[in-house]
């Protein structure tokens, strides 16, 4: 129960102008009550939260409303202030609080709460709010990243978190900081996150022509467009974490355009270094072989990309990547599966394959694939080979 977590299964949220802040495409009032449902998912609480949006009575009849969003499936609401019981929490809209974020608010501040029925709604209002607003900036830190009480909309601290544990060192480090100033500007659209991954992937092909084109140039702005790519993939999941619109049938899109793409990269790749006049026959013919073996190697695995996506259901996939890395673990313990496992994300590699082709070495980008290729598969057929001999009677 939530309260054996925080002392309450009640919320009065305190609403004025501010419930009405849009701030990364979300309404104050909206994100706060998504708030509270996300944390009562995570808490496994077993009855819905009570919660009672107490207007400010200078805000007029006609510009009151209750969230309707999709997601709010764990809460009650209601705009009855008469119905409020003493020890009901309070809270305000003019707190912003990022994802899963109330976890860390609450143990931080002194709770606030109803202390006896509210009879005078007209005195009673400005009293709690006072005393939420002290409690707030008693409990605020110069270096409090999670949740802040707001005098004005503001998303400064907004996308501080919405990078994810995979995420590799180059993402870290240069993608995520410019794919966030990118979100910035996008969250002010009323764009989707599954139209952002569709339009991102429809820069796939022009890359592919400079790719098949070949030469320096070629070779050079194919990789920089697929780096732009890796920069700019990063904002479908940021909008969805900050518009609470992440699905796990958006991760499967995503996941699906990456693969395909990656997919013909290779292909395109193969093509364009064969078509290069001043290699020999032979050379190219192998560059034009490793990129069909590599092509026919990681298609194999596009079955496990499509069917999910078709499938109606909301369970999470269970990456195989992530299946070998656990594997790997075992047989050689942690440090240099991690080591491996960070320096193959594909933030890392489509780097690397940019430095590679400025420095004029684009062939090696097919030799790292296809190499990573032959070794994966080599790998999963050891696993598929251990499986099936731990389970014969011997």
């Amino acid at each position: 129960m939530i309260e054996e977590h925080h002392g309450f299964d009640r919320v009065v949220i305190l609403s004025d102008e501010s419930a009405n802040w849009q701030i990364a495409g979300l309404r104050q009032l909206d994100r706060l009550v998504l708030g509270i449902d996300e944390f009562a998912k995570a808490m496994g609480t077993a009855n819905k939260i009570e919660i009672v949006v107490f207007w400010k009575p200078e805000i007029p009849l006609s510009e009151r409303w209750l969230p309707k969003h999709q997601r709010i499936t764990r809460v009650r609401l209601t705009e009855a202030s008469n119905s409020v019981q003493p020890e009901a929490r309070i809270l305000a809209t003019r707190l912003f609080i990022a994802r899963n974020a109330l976890s860390k608010f609450f143990p931080t501040t002194s709770p606030v709460k109803i202390e006896r029925p509210i009879v005078d709604l007209t005195g009673a209002w400005p009293r709690l709010f006072d005393q939420f607003d002290r409690t707030c900036r008693s409990a605020t830190r110069a270096d409090e990243e999670h949740w802040r009480f707001l005098a004005q909309p503001s998303e400064k601290h907004l996308l501080r978190h919405s990078g994810k544990s995979q995420d590799g060192m180059v993402s870290k480090f240069l993608n995520r900081p410019i794919s966030r100033a990118i979100t910035r500007l996008l969250l002010k659209l009323p764009i989707t996150p599954n139209t952002w991954t569709i339009l991102i992937f429809a820069l796939a092909p022009v890359a592919f022509v400079f790719l098949v084109l070949g030469g320096y140039t070629g070779f050079l702005a194919g990789t920089a467009i697929f780096q732009l790519i890796n920069i700019l993939d990063g904002c479908d999941g940021e909008i969805a974490r900050a518009k609470y619109l992440d699905s796990e049938r958006g991760r499967r899109l995503d996941a699906f355009c990456d693969f395909v793409a990656n997919l013909i990269f290779v292909l395109c790749l193969g093509v364009g270094l064969f078509r290069q006049p001043l290699v020999s026959a032979n050379i190219r013919f192998v560059y034009l072989l490793e990129s069909l073996i590599t092509f026919f190697l990681m298609g194999r695995g596009l079955g496990r990309y499509v069917r999910p996506l078709l499938a109606g259901g909301t369970t999470r996939v269970v990456s195989r990547r992530q299946e070998d890395f656990h594997i790997a673990e075992r047989f050689f313990g942690r440090a240099l599966p991690a080591f491996i496992f960070q320096i193959t994300q594909r933030d890392v590699i489509y780097f690397v394959f940019l430095l590679l082709a400025i420095a004029g070495h684009a062939s090696w980008i097919l030799h790292i694939v296809f190499a990573f290729s032959v070794i994966t598969l080599l790998f999963r057929l050891i696993r598929r080979s251990l499986r099936l001999a731990a389970e014969i009677p011997w």
